[in-house]
């Protein structure tokens, strides 16, 4: 017979493993972490809408200019105007006899004389025309002769001798006529200049007179066109609220796009006498003094109106950098970069005229440069400008 003995179980509850207490740890690191990484996020904002916003706002605004070369501070240009270049006299060559052109003496380019002959026309039909004529005029002659006998013999009629003598002048203005064209059968050059378009060819055709036609007429066909390029002249625009500031006889000086770094003197020759109330502006036209033969007609140009006529050294003057003298502070000026922060650049400067002076180094073109109150700034310094 078996004794079951009643004994105390053990407690075992003090070596489980409470999950809980772990799960309840590590969600409060997980929250601390969170909150710190937000809390980072927050301060990061906060710091980059302080650069952007707050810092940029608090910079001081300063007066700046960006930096261009120029010349002739001391007899500057009042206003400048863009126009193109035209040929104050030129022509269109037309015969004045219609004919066939039998020989051209040109092409394009050429420098001609006046009176020079630049085409034939055929005279074929006018020798034989002219032929004809100095024939009637020996018969009109003959006859004339013949009834001046008769009428001193007596046995005409006054009449009869005034009609011989009206026919004999008739022949001979016929003749004369004929001479005439035949001599416009050769085509000249009505003054010295360059040809600058060709218009015809050998064989062709041209007239000498406007062609009517159903609705409207047909041009006078033109040989050629001949410019005198000494004449060449600016034709430009000037705004009406300038006009005030210029006069005839005034001196300009005048560049081409073509020849960026050379310059001719000018003088203003005309200003026309009426606006354009579209534009706004004003024509005038400048006579170039000594247009060389670089020129021609239709290139762009720029004029400048002058206070005075430039010297010649004044005209080849190579552009220098001029700055307001209230930019140099102590020997520096203050550059602004892309990122709108100052660095203070040693300058050496040279000549002064009147409140600008010239920087001979330190500062290059496209440079922007505060203009004023340059003491006050500090190197690497952020600023504002408009």
């Amino acid at each position: 017979m078996s004794v079951t003995e009643d004994r105390p179980r053990p407690d075992l509850s003090a070596l489980r493993i409470h999950r809980e207490d772990d799960d309840a740890r590590r969600v409060s690191w997980g929250r601390i972490i969170g909150w710190i990484i937000a809390l980072g996020i927050v301060i990061g904002a906060a710091i980059a809408i302080y650069k952007v916003w707050i810092v940029p706002r608090r910079a001081p605004i300063v007066d700046t200019v960006v930096v261009k070369p120029t010349v002739n501070v001391t007899n500057p240009a009042l206003l400048t105007a863009t126009g193109y270049l035209v040929a104050d006299r030129q022509s269109k060559i037309t015969p004045k006899i219609s004919g066939k052109v039998v020989r051209l003496n040109f092409t394009v380019g050429d420098k001609v004389s006046a009176g020079q002959v630049l085409a034939v026309l055929e005279s074929t039909n006018m020798q034989a025309q002219l032929d004809e004529s100095n024939a009637a005029l020996e018969q009109a002659d003959r006859e004339w002769k013949r009834q001046a006998s008769m009428w001193k013999d007596g046995v005409t009629t006054r009449a009869q001798l005034d009609t011989a003598e009206s026919q004999l002048k008739g022949a001979k203005a016929r003749v004369a006529q004929i001479k005439i064209n035949m001599q416009d059968m050769v085509v000249r050059a009505p003054f010295a200049g360059t040809i600058a378009t060709k218009n015809t060819e050998v064989g062709e055709v041209i007239s000498s007179v406007m062609m009517g036609q159903v609705g409207g007429t047909l041009p006078a066909g033109a040989i050629c066109t001949l410019v005198d390029l000494n004449t060449l002249e600016v034709v430009a625009d000037v705004n009406e609220s300038s006009i005030a500031q210029l006069r005839e006889g005034q001196a300009a000086e005048v560049s081409v796009d073509a020849f960026p770094n050379q310059k001719w003197k000018g003088v203003l020759r005309q200003i026309i006498p009426t606006a354009d109330r579209a534009k706004a502006t004003v024509q005038v036209k400048v006579k170039i003094v000594d247009p060389g033969d670089r020129l021609l007609p239709e290139m762009s140009s720029s004029v400048s109106f002058l206070q005075s006529e430039r010297t010649d050294a004044e005209m080849h003057e190579p552009a220098k950098i001029w700055l307001q003298a209230s930019a140099v502070s102590g020997g520096h000026v203050a550059v602004v970069g892309a990122d709108k922060h100052v660095t203070l650049r040693r300058v050496t400067t040279g000549a002064v005229v009147e409140k600008r002076i010239e920087i001979t180094s330190g500062v290059n073109a496209g440079d922007r440069v505060v203009t004023s109150g340059v003491d006050s700034l500090e190197n690497g310094q952020l600023v504002r400008f408009e």
